[in-house]
């Protein structure tokens, strides 16, 4: 027995589930990045707007003030502090020629420490960054004013951003849990979604044990959707189909075989234990064993045909034009016997068949006719179209007729209602029958005594 190693312990159901929730853990991790990653870039975006809006009045105002006949830098300064009210999350720094002039009222830090300073003093352009101080992470903006090349002082305007990055891992951390909870519930019900998916595979492997220990050919498994597992329970069900068909039909060969072989076999016992020394009469007992050996051979090759028939691949199914192909089947039974013989092919069909089998089967019922009939006597065969759309095939004669209560048993193998032509099998009919059941047709006997005898093969216009 192979055991399962590794990975392949867990079970479908297990693996299934653990794949379902890697990926959910996947997608979650990564949503919880890309949320991380957009928060942050929505509070840089925001502090940026912040800070222009916030210098925004201050350009307004050098612009103004310090034009031909205007006051001073620090003027400036100290009414853009004024105007700015205190806030936790905003401060201002002024610089005049490279030093610190004075800091707006309620900062978190003291601004004018901050090593930052030299840097924005020696500032040109308008700049905008980030640094991290006391008070937490900040985005910063230093806006110098420059004459004559000059850099005659610089206002910088500081954002402090921390309050918001705690806020957003905050957020991170409710989503992380939520998804944690949702996981395990969505992990329950992976487990009993899988479950529910995997009960038509326990019953296909109840079933499929139940037949490999030979306990029960008859069990199937219950179709109850049309999904994939549905049409994995019924393609099972038709591959159990077959296989019962396959060990049916070998038991009936087997009971055939032992119930057909069992009189010539005991007859070429007999005349072996019994061999003379007389030449004349050992000649006379070889000849008469031979004979039964070659009745023998010819059983066996009847009930394996009668076996194959179940089979999928008993038939090799080509277009068949009804009435040149029954018109050649008379041909050829014409040299069966001396008899009035008449062709009726009126069909004007053409069927999906096996035409090699049909010619056995008609000849058969041909030869048939011809043991049941004398020099003189009429034997017809024909071919027209059934009320329903088939085609009906038919040999007929004008022989003494079947008795009636041996009509019904004429097809059964186990039963001999038709005198056995010298060295024949007797399973002639048993193999008509065979055939034109493995087309999907049926045989119809029409028997009046002393009028004769009528046997139809009717046919779809393709084998089911």
């Amino acid at each position: 027995m192979i055991r399962p190693r590794g990975w392949a312990r867990v079970g479908v159901r297990g693996r299934v589930v653990a794949a379902f929730l890697v990926m959910l853990v996947l997608a979650e991790g990564v949503s919880l990045l890309v949320l991380r990653q957009v928060g942050e870039a929505r509070i840089d975006e925001q502090a940026t707007d912040e800070l222009l809006a916030a210098a925004e009045p201050f350009r307004n105002s050098v612009a103004d003030s310090l034009g031909p006949g205007s006051g001073s830098l620090t003027g400036v300064f100290d009414d853009y502090l004024r105007s700015r009210p205190a806030r936790t999350d905003q401060a201002y720094l002024t610089l005049r020629r490279g030093q610190p002039y004075a800091v707006s009222a309620g900062a978190p830090v003291d601004l004018d420490r901050l090593p930052e300073v030299d840097r924005w003093a020696e500032l040109t352009t308008t700049t905008e960054g980030s640094t991290t101080t006391p008070a937490g992470a900040t985005r910063w903006l230093a806006v110098p004013v420059v004459a004559d090349d000059e850099v005659l002082g610089t206002l910088v305007v500081v954002q402090f951003t921390d309050a918001q990055r705690q806020a957003l891992a905050s957020t991170v951390v409710t989503v992380s849990l939520v998804t944690a909870l949702l996981l395990v519930g969505a992990a329950l019900l992976a487990w009993v979604a899988a479950g529910r998916a995997l009960v038509p595979l326990r019953r296909l492997a109840r079933t499929a044990e139940s037949v490999s220990g030979g306990d029960d050919l008859d069990a199937r498994i219950e179709v109850t959707t049309d999904d994939e597992t549905g049409d994995l329970a019924r393609s099972f069900n038709a591959m159990l189909d077959r296989l019962e068909a396959a060990f049916d039909s070998q038991r009936q060969f087997l009971d055939d075989a032992g119930h057909e072989l069992r009189a010539p076999i005991t007859i070429v016992r007999g005349h072996v234990e019994l061999l003379d020394d007389d030449p004349t009469e050992r000649e006379r007992e070889v000849a008469l064993v031979l004979d039964e050996l070659d009745r023998m051979e010819r059983l066996v090759t009847d009930l394996r045909l009668l076996a194959r028939s179940r089979r999928p691949d008993f038939l090799s199914s080509v277009p068949v034009d009804v009435d040149p192909f029954v018109e050649g089947v008379a041909d050829k039974a014409r040299a069966l016997g001396d008899r009035t013989w008449v062709v009726s092919a009126r069909s004007g069909r053409t069927l999906q068949a096996d035409a090699h089998r049909l010619t056995q089967a008609l000849l058969n019922l041909a030869d048939n006719a011809v043991r049941a009939t004398a020099d003189g006597d009429t034997i017809e065969i024909g071919a027209a179209r059934s009320p329903g759309g088939d085609v009906t095939l038919w040999v007929a004669d004008t022989g003494p007729g079947i008795d009636p209560a041996d009509v019904a048993h004429l097809f059964d193998r186990t039963q001999r209602t038709v005198p056995t032509r010298p060295g024949g099998t007797g399973l002639g009919l048993p193999i008509v029958d065979a055939i034109v059941r493995a087309h999907g047709g049926r045989v119809a006997v029409h028997s009046d005594v002393g009028v004769g005898t009528r046997i139809e093969l009717t046919l779809p216009e393709a084998p089911a």
